[in-house]
């Protein structure tokens, strides 16, 4: 029977709330701390423990932010929940502040396929990079003693919230696995968001966690940079859904009433990247149906000539067009992100 939780430095007792800092290291001055916020609610009652984990991405932070101020004050009464919730809400504090993916001072000179991009870089290694030690620090001190693990992102505007989950190949499949799948699709259709199907990614947080035997599922927000309450209140009731059916708080599970779902299965293709360089304009919505060669965005030069015009490769849906997110503007570079599908 769970008594006090701790990550780090930092301790609840039962039917308590902390907060406080997990120390990882320092900057190149030898002074400034690297650290990781943590928010723990420890429940009156046993139960499961989830990880709600956010901003690996730094300019993703915003809504996961305000979700998780608003889930502590509104939706957690530590005296009523059975089991423990853990927050990160702002994982990558160096990226947060330069409000980009990574944190450009050490991205460039971590190395490596991923350097820099804590989304790429799980479980983590102790010995690593600054960004593999951020991950090994959060593995080992709070994803290790979790029962199920919900990993917030951003995607760009517009774009359509959505839950992605990273299956498995058939052959790579553990004993076991259908049960976690079952468990997992379960948690992420109470979220109550359109459900899309994933090629597996061991490196991220909810893969790795996959492959360590806990149920996981990534959350996209279609809001970077800025803050919607309106999508902040979708997001809140999905992770109260999530919690509820955990059996961690005691409520309905509520569908989502203000955002669009597309019912079924779903499954990613692979991301659209611009040829040529150009100010990209949207075509189609996120969310609503294309047929195969359909024009997504086209692509237009300063001088106003149309130098591109990006085709659906398959019949399906639009998710979001990543350059606001991405790069800040629909300014696309060749070999930007342009769009990305689902079938």
């Amino acid at each position: 029977m769970r008594q006090a939780i701790r990550v780090g430095a930092i301790t609840a007792d039962r039917g308590e709330v902390a907060k406080g800092l997990l120390h990882v290291g320092e900057l190149a001055d030898g002074c400034s701390p690297i650290q990781v916020p943590v928010i723990l609610v420890n429940g009156a009652e046993n139960g499961p423990l989830a990880y709600l984990h956010a901003g690996s991405h730094g300019q993703e932070t915003i809504y996961a932010i305000e979700t998780m101020r608003r889930l502590v004050r509104e939706t957690l009464d530590a005296r009523h929940v059975r089991g423990a919730v853990i927050i990160v809400p702002a994982a990558n504090l160096l990226a947060h502040q330069a409000a980009s993916r990574i944190a450009p001072h050490y991205g460039v000179r971590e190395g490596g396929a991923f350097g820099g991009d804590l989304h790429r870089l799980w479980p983590g290694d102790p010995a690593g990079s600054l960004s593999q030690r951020v991950a090994h620090a959060i593995w080992t001190t709070i994803v290790s003693q979790a029962d199920l693990v919900v990993d917030y992102h951003t995607n760009s505007s517009p774009g359509l919230p959505f839950t992605l989950l990273y299956q498995e190949s058939e052959a790579s499949r553990p004993p076991g696995y259908d049960e976690l799948w079952r468990r997992t699709v379960e948690l992420a259709s109470a979220f109550g968001l359109t459900v899309v199907r994933g090629l597996p990614s061991p490196t991220t947080l909810s893969g790795a966690s996959m492959a360590a035997g806990r149920p996981a599922f990534m959350v996209e927000i279609p809001s970077p940079r800025t803050l919607s309450q309106e999508l902040v209140a979708a997001a809140l009731l999905g992770t109260r859904n999530v919690l509820a059916r955990a059996g961690i708080v005691e409520a309905a599970v509520q569908p989502q009433s203000n955002v669009p779902l597309l019912e079924g299965e779903h499954v990613i293709l692979p991301s659209l990247r611009a040829n040529r360089g150009g100010v990209v304009r949207f075509e189609v919505s996120p969310g609503v149906f294309c047929a195969r060669g359909t024009v997504i965005a086209r692509i237009c030069d300063v001088f106003g000539d149309e130098v591109e015009s990006v085709c659906m490769p398959e019949d399906g849906y639009v998710s979001t067009f990543p350059p606001l997110s991405w790069a800040g503007a629909q300014a696309v570079a060749s070999g930007d992100y342009v769009a990305d599908c689902f079938s």
